[in-house]
């Protein structure tokens, strides 16, 4: 009975979060979604005006290996120790106003602003992909997973949303059962910087072998753990690299913390 009242619990949430997502595809037809300033009649900038897109945009100087602002490429620390991705692409800061989308998007009940936000950062990535080497094979698409009880109580994985998204705008190949987690763990954002990568280590796997590159996509990148361990078990599986994709990257995690977003806004 308890398996059952799960199931049902899991299937009116996936139709919550199906409403939930044609309600704001109409919404994002009218309206900014950074702003919420309407559109005029026949425009279609795809969730995003001028202004705000130009806010959410990253311009500062970053090291390409780990998204961080720096003037150094690669930056001291990846110098020192190299994380085993290649390159990081950002969209912009965790700050006003992409940190209110984000939180939206995963606590707000809004997934279709997961097509605005793959839409935003699609540029930042063909740009990327274009200063490979021309032998290298295009990238396979792959979202970091959401543990089970967590995809249960959202009704869906914030990054595949936007790895879906972002694949077909890209015209990469998406593989959405690639990369698997064997155990939750506690929330990441709720841990202190020393405590998320054990709290994270050994927790993906890679569901098949693969013999391609891998543009792997988060959401928020904060101390880099989730994706350091993703990328591992890829590479462990045969890719012959990993590049990242966020759409926010948070300071530099010993100056300012990533506040707690484990919660919905409002909750205790």
């Amino acid at each position: 009975m308890i398996n059952i009242a799960r199931q049902m619990g899991r299937r009116w949430r996936c139709a919550i979060a199906g409403v939930a997502l044609q309600t704001t595809d109409l919404l994002l037809a009218r309206a900014c979604c950074g702003c919420s300033q309407a559109f005029a009649p026949g425009q279609a900038p795809e969730g995003w005006c001028s202004p705000c897109l130009r806010a959410i945009t990253c311009e500062r100087p970053r090291c390409q290996r780990c998204g961080l602002p720096s003037h150094h490429t690669p930056c001291p620390t990846c110098q020192a120790t190299p994380p085993p991705f290649e390159h990081t692409v950002v969209l912009g800061a965790y700050q006003p106003p992409l940190d209110r989308v984000i939180r939206a998007f995963k606590f707000g009940r809004q997934p279709a602003l997961g097509r605005a936000l793959a839409a935003a950062l699609a540029p930042s990535v063909t740009q990327a992909l274009a200063q490979r080497p021309p032998t290298r094979l295009p990238p396979i698409v792959v979202a970091i997973p959401l543990a089970n009880e967590r995809l249960a109580e959202r009704g869906y994985n914030q990054s595949l949303l936007i790895a879906r998204a972002l694949a077909a705008r890209c015209g990469l190949g998406l593989s959405a059962g690639a990369l698997r987690r064997t155990r939750a763990g506690q929330p990441q954002s709720s841990l202190s910087r020393s405590a998320r990568q054990p709290n994270i280590a050994h927790a993906f796997v890679a569901a098949h072998p693969l013999n391609q590159p891998v543009l792997l996509i988060d959401d928020v990148m904060t101390t880099g753990a989730t994706l350091v361990a993703a990328s591992r078990a890829l590479l462990e599986a045969g890719a012959p690299s990993v590049t990242c994709a966020v759409i926010a990257r948070t300071p530099a995690p010993d100056l300012t913390p990533l506040p707690d977003v484990s919660r919905r806004p409002g909750s205790p």
